[in-house]
């Protein structure tokens, strides 16, 4: 695997929310950068600029999930 495969492998699974359950238990203290973090920065963000959250495409998280599936097992 290259470091450009890891990295998209990386960006997969968060999306498809799925923690680093080794980086978690190794950090010492409250993480702070979570998910819920960013979504209530992006509330903020869109509040203050009067701007919706755009819907997700539902056809395109599934054909990235079956591509995150089948990378991880394939």
């Amino acid at each position: 695997m290259t470091f450009e495969d890891a990295i998209v492998l990386a960006v997969k699974k968060y999306y498809a929310g799925t923690d680093p359950e080794a980086l978690m238990e190794a950090q010492e203290g409250e993480i702070k950068y979570t998910r819920e973090y960013f979504d209530e920065l992006e509330e903020e963000l869109l509040a203050s600029k009067g701007g919706k959250k755009p819907k997700k495409n539902k056809k395109k998280d599934d054909k990235d999930q079956e591509e995150l599936e089948e990378y991880e097992f394939g």
